[in-house]
């Protein structure tokens, strides 16, 4: 079995595209996603987002992420808020919906497990 790592600054970063307009509230965000592993039911990558805000929703999956560097928030559509700052670990549960607003360009690792 073949270990991958990555370093944020040596990652060999897919070009960003524009987040889709109609989840965007504002600014112009665009994100690359670098994947590291995937199967049928899992995957774990890195994500780089730009500044701006935009909706999003897990349907069908969790995640797990760890922000590595920048900053921002995730707010759910009930309000609650979870500030975003290198070091944060977050576990979002499928279903849920909100937005995310990011502030500074943000990079986070990720672990995805699909419910079916």
């Amino acid at each position: 079995m073949t270990s991958t790592v990555a370093t944020t600054s040596a990652v060999p970063w897919p070009e960003s595209v524009l987040i889709s307009p109609e989840r965007v509230i504002s600014g112009n965000p665009s994100a690359s996603t670098f994947v590291l592993y995937r199967d049928s039911r899992t995957e774990a990558g890195l994500w780089k987002v730009e500044p701006g805000e935009f909706t999003t929703r897990l349907t069908g999956y969790r995640e797990f992420i760890h922000i590595v560097s920048g900053s921002g928030q995730l707010i759910h559509d009930d309000g609650g808020t979870i500030d975003l700052r290198a070091g944060t670990v977050v576990a979002l549960p499928e279903g849920w919906a909100g937005r995310w607003r990011i502030t500074e360009s943000l990079v986070k690792s990720y672990s995805i497990v699909s419910q079916y």
